[in-house]
């Protein structure tokens, strides 16, 4: 019975930080996470995590890649919080620090708050009695505050200065996850809208409408004792940011495919440390963002129920 419950809680905080750190293109931070989602049969959490990120390539509108030359680097520091209420409802919140350190003739560096965000869940398909077929389900919404600076808000344009999306935006979609034995395994959908900003700079000056995007990822892993190893691939997806006004533009498609593998540790029943390696050059064909590689230390402390 401990073993079981052991690989659940690995299981969840696995899971969390999988899901976490595959989100958002470093040109614009991570706009559409799930990092306060409670997947375990506690009642709340903690977590601080840090992540080291340096962009390898830009890919055009074309498709065509370009290899970074000049050191790009984004360190995010973030803490996390979640909390369970009415039984099966909960929510969380999410607030990302970062710097970013850039080489080159546009050089610099930039830090400060990134955007915010809130999440409401709720577990419509409980494992009360561990079914070996249903999983368990848990449907979100999200609310992202702009507390972060687009690209498009830039003070010269070069976005070093960029820490996130920058838009008001709500999303929604579900978590999925399964375990057998040492095995285990999670999906996630997601779909969200960024609502229209107007925006009056020396680089814009109009109203920037981003609109409608989403991301889908599949992942497992193995447990044994109280480590895990896993992997999961998530890709991405946003419409076209048109910008209307005196300086009107039209814009392209954004994709790409972020691939994880990591490493989580379960030092107590209700603590945790995670290390995790982030990849987007690898699976894909990415159009108009920027990849990254990136290494993320995760800790969480939970509270059962």
């Amino acid at each position: 019975m401990w073993k079981r419950k052991s690989r659940k809680l690995l299981f969840s905080y696995i899971l969390l930080s999988f899901l976490e750190k595959s989100w958002g293109a470093p040109c614009c931070g991570s706009g559409f996470t799930i990092p306060s989602i409670i997947t375990s049969d506690d009642k709340a959490q903690l977590s601080f995590n840090y992540t080291y990120s340096l962009i390898h390539a830009d890919v055009l509108s074309n498709g065509d890649w370009r290899l970074r030359e000049e050191k790009d680097l984004t360190e995010i520091f973030k803490i996390e919080g979640a909390h369970i209420f009415k039984d099966r409802f909960q929510w969380g919140i999410s607030a990302p620090y970062q710097k970013r350190t850039r080489d080159g003739v546009q050089s610099g560096t930039s830090e400060g708050l990134g955007d915010t965000s809130l999440q409401l869940g709720y577990e419509y398909l409980p494992d009360w009695d561990y079914n070996p077929l249903r999983p368990k389900g848990i449907g979100y919404l999200s609310l992202i505050f702009p507390t972060g600076k687009s690209i498009y808000e830039s003070a010269d344009g070069s976005g070093l200065d960029a820490r996130g999306r920058g838009f008001w935006a709500f999303g929604m979609g579900s978590i999925l996850t399964k375990s057998w034995g040492p095995w285990d395994a999670n999906l996630n959908l997601e779909a969200h809208y960024s609502f229209p900003k107007k925006i009056s700079n020396n680089t814009t000056n109009g109203t920037v409408e981003p609109g409608l995007g989403g991301s889908g990822s599949l992942g497992g892993g193995y447990n044994w004792k109280s480590i895990r190893l896993g992997a999961l691939m998530n890709g991405f997806y946003e419409s076209p940011t048109d910008v209307t006004g005196t300086t009107p533009s039209e814009g392209v498609i954004k994709r790409y495919v972020s691939s994880s593998l990591i490493l989580s540790y379960l030092l107590k029943t209700n603590e945790s440390v995670v290390l995790s390696y982030n990849d987007q050059t690898l699976f894909g064909s990415p159009v108009n963002t920027s990849l990254s590689k990136s290494v993320t230390i995760f800790y969480q402390k939970r509270w059962p129920r």
